[in-house]
């Protein structure tokens, strides 16, 4: 069997893998929405994949988006741009941006050991200098040191790069078509000559786009340690807002989170009140089970702190519900009963109050 045919294989073996471990059938717990959303999880994954993975070169990367209003794997937000690509773990790059507007920008090194992937480095807006049109320049390279300015460690099993640009507007960032964020990325180390892909090249491609879906798919529900601590299984309630350990995969470092399944029966309301940190950015959003957000094109399914109306002594009261109560701070079920709700505090510079939440009767609330 050709190496291309047998990797073939093994991308639609894990497909099917995926299909029964990650998405199941529908039962007491799991809607057939529920199976639905990972289905279209799956598909959004495998797009993914297949235009960051399958013609990857590491010599010759082009930082492209992540994800879109349509293209949603790894748990999104609507406030923040994403863009990737590989790299190669012995070579240097040379990476020009600019903020564009943005409150926080950072760039991570996705690394792989024996054990697992894992975050190998990262780097973020206040440890590289942003000249007064926003622009930038930032080294990554294999000799930088840990916590050097203005250069990016890439550390042993470097694989890519992720940045993100994280918004605080009125808007939500990925509503709006018509954004554009500078960034380019050169290898500035020996590079091989191109060639045209032959039949191993194509084949190790396809084995990269399974790696990729596996990686934030089977190998994520499995776990290279103990569930998060900042992660609730319990419904309605938070857990102590925490940021992540060191090496978790995908993870920004320098962001603290907290995550809670949320279920809000018909005629109910979730109420989530606290009070906003001093940081960079704070903002939740409504996702599925299979961390997809929901629709922000056409209905409000996220909150920053722009976007939310205070209480009188400054803190903040947010609704969820499948109908408006006709109170500030809708975020809109389309309809769910169920679903994740995700909150982020970039760079917080203060304790965080964990998110306080009660489920009343949707009458009960009054505008």
């Amino acid at each position: 069997m050709s190496d291309s045919r047998q990797a073939f294989r093994e991308l639609l073996a894990l497909l099917a893998e995926i299909d029964t471990a990650c998405v199941g059938e529908s039962d007491a717990t799991k809607s057939a929405l529920d199976v639905a959303d990972g289905h279209r999880m799956v598909l959004h994954g495998l797009r993914r994949a297949l235009g960051s993975q399958l013609d990857a070169d590491p010599y010759r990367p082009v930082l492209r988006r992540a994800i879109t209003p349509v293209m949603k794997f790894g748990g999104d937000s609507p406030d923040a741009v994403y863009h990737e690509c590989n790299i190669a773990a012995d070579a240097s790059y040379r990476i020009r941006g600019n903020v564009a507007g943005a409150v926080y920008v950072s760039f991570a090194v996705q690394s792989a050991d024996a054990v697992g992937e894992g975050v190998g480095a990262t780097l973020n807006s206040e440890e590289f200098d942003v000249a007064p049109d926003g622009s930038f320049e930032i080294e990554a390279t294999p000799a930088a040191a840990a916590g050097e300015r203005n250069r990016l460690r890439i550390p042993a099993g470097g694989f890519s790069v992720i940045a993100r640009h994280y918004y605080e507007g009125v808007n939500c960032a990925m509503a709006e078509s018509g954004r554009r964020i500078p960034l380019q990325i050169e290898c500035t180390s020996g590079r091989p000559h191109a060639t045209e892909p032959d039949a191993a090249a194509i084949a190790t491609g396809i084995a990269r786009v399974t790696r990729l879906l596996r990686s934030r798919t089977i190998d994520e529900m499995r776990g290279r340690g103990a569930v998060p601590a900042w992660v609730s299984r319990v419904p309605n309630r938070f857990n102590e807002v925490q940021k992540p350990d060191a090496g978790m995969a995908y993870a920004a470092l320098d962001i603290a989170y907290a995550m809670a399944p949320f279920h809000v029966p018909e005629g109910k309301a979730l109420v989530m009140s606290g009070r906003f940190p001093a940081c960079r950015y704070a903002g939740v959003v409504l996702w599925t089970r299979f961390r997809q957000s929901f629709d922000y094109l056409n209905r409000r399914v996220s909150l920053n702190r722009t976007q939310t109306v205070p209480e009188t002594d400054g803190s903040y009261r947010i609704v969820i519900a499948a109908r408006d109560p006709g109170v500030p701070n809708w975020l809109d079920t389309g309809g769910r009963a169920s679903g994740m709700i995700y909150w982020r505090f970039l760079l917080p510079r203060d304790a965080i109050v964990t998110p306080q939440t009660e489920l009343v009767d949707l009458d009960s609330l009054t505008g």
